[in-house]
């Protein structure tokens, strides 16, 4: 008995078939969760240390405003030029209550200094000077010499030692803000000392695998979840290095520490400089996705078996029949087909019978589909005579067509694509779903083949034996049934446009014309329309009547700027256009007169074409492609209103920024002059009412206030600068007389010129 091949084959196949999948998806499956599980606990580990760096900045915060609550109660404010003692008993139970009161244990503050440096007095939880330690106020004082105003102080490197005893400060964190904070030389200081304990807590309230601290810009440990490295130094760890030297804020980096790969997660704080590190070795991110890996094996294997059971015991069963077969059709031919395969033997077989037959069949089938849409196409087109569609209509099996008594175009056209769903590109696609589905559901003997004709189905429909009346209700049964059966299975609308009845198939290019002006009046009667163009199309002696009246209102609003006003003016606009009977041409030729209307006002305005257009389209093209009202009206807003005010609202900006701009010149060139606002409207060009409006919009204040402002300005500046006198100086500035000079300047500065001029001189 011959060796079956086939079997063998389909063995080997169905064995590669089963195993490819499986091994892929097992390699797969372990690569994407091992991957999800490690960004899974990196994110993780990155929230935490986020978390840690909120609560932490929060209680920072708080000590912050705190400090600055009490510097300014005027109490605390006045007493350091005082020199406070024995006498000023009930001052200093006030300022002591004050420092008391911000030291909650929420915030963790340890101490609160209050020192002054004009008196060299000390309050602290001790009391004043006598009751502390002497070489604390030489560190407060010290702390002065910071350039800013408010500064965190960390990572104290010991107790401060001096003669009169020792202040605990080693590892504190302290808050030092200046009175007053922005001053070159302040008057006093307040120190908030922050224990870094209460940091721990704070870092700590989540624990996990690894550890989490904070350290300063020196690379100073100032708190840590293990307290035994704080106060140490650990820029000089390799992947501490690393994360100074990186410009992010935060992110993620390896390294090793005691011998160990670690994973570190970091976030640098733009609040004091401070980075808040978190340290995870990194086995406790494999472990899970070893354990994953090891449970992928398992199951692919296990797969991986049966699969190969499954072979082996399928092929068999399913070669059966073809062994079956091939007994039967080569009996008695065995030695000449001995090196084929059974399938190569069997398909000689066949094909010798059944080959050409087929062949021939399915050609003379393809020609004839193939030949009668194109004859509807030339018949759609007037590119056939009568003669000649009678003599192929039987010859492409179309006989039936030859009992027509009455013949109507339709034509089916898509609405509106949905952009969520669908592309341009899809179109022809669509067409052809929309042919298949005509073809479907209107009778082959009531119809010629569907052919689509730029973005249109066109159907020829015709009966033997019906009246004009019940030949009209069955195309519009027809259609709705076309219609309704596309929704439900494109998920899209149509309307179908139906010419005039006609009998002489030579009329069928005129009902091709007929149906496609029935589909242009969607505009006025909206979509998903069944359109007779008998119904549709008006009186020809009709007179359409343009409503100018609106047109002017609308362009009004697009002078004025106002977006909504223009939006509900287009609304009334189309809602007029839609509203009158008339022919799709007076539509077309009413809507380019609105859209020549708004170019026109653009282009007076200044504006480009090219900025609405920059692909260099065509806005008629664009405008006549378009089918429904609602189209027409979103086209107008998009492409030309709501882009023209923006570009003349951008435009009527730069011209008030420019007249702003230049009466400001004016102002700084001669405001020693009898400079009014008309002598600049007559420099400009503008009118002066109009240069005060923009002048006032542009700057918050009108022409002759700013022009007394600049003068101040530079009264000021001649009182520091120069030695004129005030009657020079009032003279020069054209005032009056000195003494409305003075009175003006006294009202705005709160003194005269005289002493403005003492209080001033050498600054």
């Amino acid at each position: 008995m011959r060796r079956s091949s086939y079997l063998l084959k389909l063995v080997l196949l169905t064995i590669m078939v089963g195993t490819f999948p499986v091994l892929t998806l097992g390699w797969y499956s372990y690569h994407y969760s091992s991957q999800s599980v490690l960004e899974q606990v990196k994110e993780s580990n990155t929230q935490i240390v986020r978390q840690s760096q909120l609560r932490v900045e929060q209680s920072l915060k708080m000590v912050d405003y705190s400090t600055s609550q009490v510097l300014s109660v005027p109490s605390v404010a006045n007493a350091f030029p005082l020199s406070l003692g024995t006498g000023n008993h009930a001052l200093i139970k006030d300022i002591y209550d004050i420092l008391t009161s911000i030291q909650t244990f929420e915030l963790g503050v340890k101490d609160v200094y209050l020192y002054s440096l004009q008196q060299d007095w000390l309050i602290t939880n001790a009391g004043l000077n006598e009751y502390n330690n002497p070489n604390l106020k030489t560190m407060i004082r010290g702390f002065a010499g910071y350039p800013q105003g408010s500064i965190w102080l960390s990572g104290l490197p010991a107790p401060t030692k001096g003669e009169g005893g020792v202040v605990d400060l080693k590892n504190a964190i302290i808050s030092v803000k200046k009175w007053p904070i922005n001053s070159a030389n302040p008057r006093g200081l307040i120190c908030v000392v922050l224990s870094a304990q209460q940091l721990n807590q704070q870092i700590d309230s989540e624990r996990q695998a690894g550890n989490i601290f904070i350290m300063d810009r020196d690379g100073r440990i100032i708190a840590d979840t293990h307290n035994a490295r704080i106060g140490s130094v650990v820029s000089d760890v390799p992947y501490i290095s690393e994360i100074r030297e990186k410009p992010e804020d935060f992110g993620t980096v390896s390294g090793v520490e005691e011998g160990e790969k670690v994973t570190v997660s970091y976030r640098k704080s733009a609040y004091n400089g401070w980075t808040y590190v978190s340290v995870v070795p990194t086995s406790a991110f494999t472990r899970q996705a070893t354990a994953i890996g090891l449970t992928s094996i398992l199951v692919s294997v296990g797969v991986l078996a049966a699969t190969v059971l499954v072979a082996l015991v399928g092929s068999r069963r399913v070669y059966s029949p073809v062994g079956k077969m091939y007994r039967t059709l080569l009996e008695g031919r065995e030695g000449q087909d001995k090196k084929k395969d059974e399938f190569s033997a069997i398909s000689e077989r066949i094909e010798g019978i059944l080959s050409d037959q087929s062949r021939l069949r399915f050609e003379i089938q393809g020609q004839k589909q193939q030949l009668t849409e194109l004859l509807v196409r030339k018949l759609m087109l007037g590119e056939v005579k009568g003669q000649e569609i009678h003599q192929r209509l039987p010859y492409y099996g179309q006989s039936h067509a030859e009992k027509w008594t009455v013949m109507r175009v339709l034509m089916f056209q898509i609405d509106r694509l949905d952009p969520s769903r669908f592309t341009e590109k899809d179109m022809d696609l669509l067409l052809f779903a929309i042919s298949n589905i005509a073809a479907e559901i209107v009778p082959a003997e009531e119809r010629l083949s569907p052919v689509v004709i730029q973005e249109s189905v066109v159907i020829l429909v015709g009966s033997a034996a019906q009246s004009e009346e019940l030949f009209k209700e069955s195309v519009f049964n027809v259609a709705s049934r076309v219609q309704a059966s596309v929704k439900q299975y494109l998920q899209m609308e149509t309307s179908a446009g139906i010419s005039r009845s006609f009998k002489e198939w030579t009329d069928a290019s005129r009902g091709y014309e007929e149906s496609k002006n029935a589909l242009k009046y969607r505009a006025r009667l909206g979509e998903e329309a069944i359109l007779f163009i008998e119904d549709v199309q008006p009186d020809k002696g009709k007179e359409p009547v343009y409503p100018k009246e609106l047109g002017d209102n609308l362009l009004e609003c697009i002078k004025s700027l106002d977006s909504e006003g223009a939006r509900a003016a287009l609304s009334a606009l189309m809602a007029e256009l839609w509203r009158q009977d008339y022919d799709h041409n007076d539509y077309q030729l009413a809507l380019i007169r609105m859209m020549m209307d708004l170019t026109k006002l653009l282009q007076d305005s200044g504006i480009s074409l090219h900025l609405l257009q920059p692909d260099s389209g065509s806005f008629f093209e664009d405008l006549l492609k378009l089918h429904t009202g609602r189209e027409i009206e979103d086209w107008f807003l998009s492409h030309l209103i709501i882009p023209g005010i923006d570009l003349l609202e951008e435009r009527r900006q730069a011209q008030f920024t420019s007249i702003s701009q230049e009466v400001k010149r004016l102002i700084e060139e001669a405001f020693d002059t009898d400079l009014t606002l008309e002598k600049c409207s007559a420099r400009i060009n503008y009118h002066p009412q109009y240069i005060s409006r923009v002048f006032r919009q542009e700057t918050g204040v009108n022409f002759t206030d700013y022009l007394a402002q600049y003068r101040l300005e530079v009264a000021k500046r001649w009182l520091k600068e120069t030695e004129l006198t005030i009657t020079d100086i009032a003279e020069k500035l054209k005032y009056n007389n000195p003494a409305n000079f003075i009175r003006y300047f006294r009202k705005m500065e709160g003194v005269t010129p005289g002493q403005y001029r003492d209080k001033n001189r050498g600054v």
